[in-house]
């Protein structure tokens, strides 16, 4: 199905505007923070990538509506998909091949591009067509995350590394290593560009880090610690098992933070407006322990 509409969200930026040094911080962590919103979320859709657009039918400007692009895992069952934020609802998807595992998505420019697992290779979609797609194979032999600062390709493989693409070749430009105090910290997962700032899904845990994207250094910690648990208590009978926290998506004109997890039945909106609290060394490394950083 094609469409000739415009999209508000995520313009590639100018790359004389991304910042050319970073100011290092104090590490803080954000608790277990509070929920704004909810909103519907297929419990069937293993989220592996989510990213949120605001999509205006190019007849009628003023006529704009919410969504998520998300990709969704497990052989047989992974997909592409345009997602109604309010209802929850799939507005359109595009299946993988069953033998592709769909990993993180990003949108840059006009155009998807979706990971997959163990495979190497990448679906490239047009956002109006999603019929209209190409597949070429990338340098990681483990895509997990991505998301892009409007210059690079930034993705994930599982491990605490996190390397830049070109978005032409997808050819790796550079790599950074995440560390907390020297210490790495592997697994990550779904990524998010916020704020001059790699925010990751660490697989497993329900931390996310907040990263440097010029040193690897984790700037902070957010903790969502108790909120599978509260989703597991609600829905016991869900039929495919309430999975990990995996799904970051952000909105940057309304400054609006959205996860959620596989298999999730809820999509959340947080606020990141809470107080950060400065660590002291035994509350670091309780973190750390927390978020599976090595020690």
């Amino acid at each position: 199905m094609s469409r000739s509409r415009t999209s508000n969200a995520k313009k590639p930026a100018d790359p004389k505007a991304l910042p050319v040094e970073t100011k290092p911080s104090r590490r803080y962590m954000s608790l277990f923070i509070p929920c704004l919103l909810t909103y519907p979320h297929d419990p069937n859709a293993f989220t592996q990538g989510l990213e949120y657009d605001q999509i205006c039918d190019s007849a009628s400007p003023a006529s704009c509506q919410d969504i998520f692009w998300e990709s969704t895992g497990l052989y047989g069952s992974s997909t592409v998909r345009e997602v109604d934020l309010v209802s929850g609802s799939v507005l359109r998807q595009q299946a993988l091949p069953a033998s592709d595992f769909g990993e993180g998505l990003v949108k840059f420019g006009s155009r998807l591009f979706q990971l997959t697992w163990l495979s190497g290779k990448t679906y490239f979609y047009d956002v109006n067509n999603f019929a209209n797609s190409t597949m070429q194979y990338d340098p990681l032999t483990d895509g997990w995350g991505a998301t892009t600062d409007g210059r690079y390709i930034i993705v994930s493989d599982g491990s605490a590394n996190i390397s830049f693409l070109d978005p032409n070749t997808l050819q790796k430009v550079k790599s950074i290593a995440v560390n907390d105090n020297d210490k790495a910290v592997p697994m990550l997962n779904e990524l998010e560009f916020i704020n001059n700032e790699i925010w990751a899904n660490i697989w497993m845990t329900e931390c996310i880090a907040k990263i440097d994207p010029l040193s690897g250094k984790v700037r902070g910690w957010v903790l969502f610690t108790g909120l599978r648990q509260q989703l597991l208590a609600e829905s016991p009978a869900q039929a495919l098992p309430i999975d990990v926290l995996n799904g970051i998506a952000y909105d940057n004109a309304g400054k609006r933070l959205f996860i959620t997890g596989k298999c999730w039945p809820k999509m959340y909106e947080v606020t990141t407006e809470v107080t950060k609290l400065q660590m002291s060394p035994v509350e670091h490394l309780q973190v750390q322990q927390m978020c599976g950083v090595t020690l």
